[in-house]
């Protein structure tokens, strides 16, 4: 089984741990970190949390892979820089595909890659690297995700579509096939792009407006109006 290190100790760490555990390709054998956030302990789920800055005295780049677990800080800038670091140190950069994506021989998934359960990833489809596709997201055939994206749960790439890198994709949010996302954008919650859009655009959708009754009287009403004068 091969051996695999994880930079980060925070909440994405914890989700990257706990599936690549739980599908058994890799042996995680440890943890790493830049060394001002290093835990007092030293260890995380009992295993070691070494210094990045020194990774290589405990674990040499030939004797493991490294998979970088950050989030989408400065649309994902941070998450890139520290895999450009890992490369520059020799390290190859482990992907996690789920066995319970639903993707085929036909696609191709670069390094660094997260790809999470309920995923479609349909023909012709490509994944650039340092990419994260979190659970039940659709990418449309012949659609090309470039490096350095993160597309939130139940997002979805229309087919033969682009999304440039350094993008961020929120929950459920939808982009029409046939279209190019500049990079560096930004596509909040719940949008609909239906149109290409240069780089650095900026998508929010509005959030639903707080119904005025509390949670107790709008139920009353809505039991009344439901069952009706004369009705149990």
């Amino acid at each position: 089984m091969k051996r695999l290190v994880i930079f980060g100790v925070g909440k994405i760490t914890d989700v990257a741990y706990h599936h690549f555990i739980r599908d058994g390709e890799y042996e995680v054998v440890g943890f790493t970190c830049d060394a001002a956030w290093l835990p007092p302990s030293g260890t995380h789920y009992g295993l070691p949390v070494v210094p990045f800055e020194t990774i290589e005295r405990h674990y040499p780049p030939e004797s493991v892979a490294l998979f970088a677990a950050i989030g989408y800080h400065e649309l994902n800038a941070v998450r890139a820089q520290k895999c450009a670091e890992a490369k520059a140190k020799g390290y190859t950069l482990a992907s996690y595909v789920s066995p319970r994506a639903d993707l085929g021989p036909w696609v191709e998934v670069g390094e660094n890659c997260l790809i999470l359960d309920g995923v479609g990833i349909q023909p012709g489809a490509k994944i650039g690297h340092n990419v994260s596709l979190w659970n039940n997201v659709l990418i449309g055939h012949h659609s090309t995700v470039h490096d350095h994206c993160w597309i939130a749960a139940g997002a979805t790439l229309g087919g033969v579509a682009t999304l440039g890198e350094r993008c961020f994709v929120g929950l459920n949010a939808t982009v029409g096939g046939e279209l190019s996302i500049g990079a560096d954008s930004f596509l909040g919650a719940a949008t609909l792009v239906l149109k290409s859009t240069p780089a650095r655009s900026v998508f929010i959708a509005p959030g639903t407006e707080k119904f005025r009754l509390a949670s107790d009287e709008f139920l009353r009403m809505t039991r009344m109006a439901a069952i009706g004068p004369g009705r149990k």
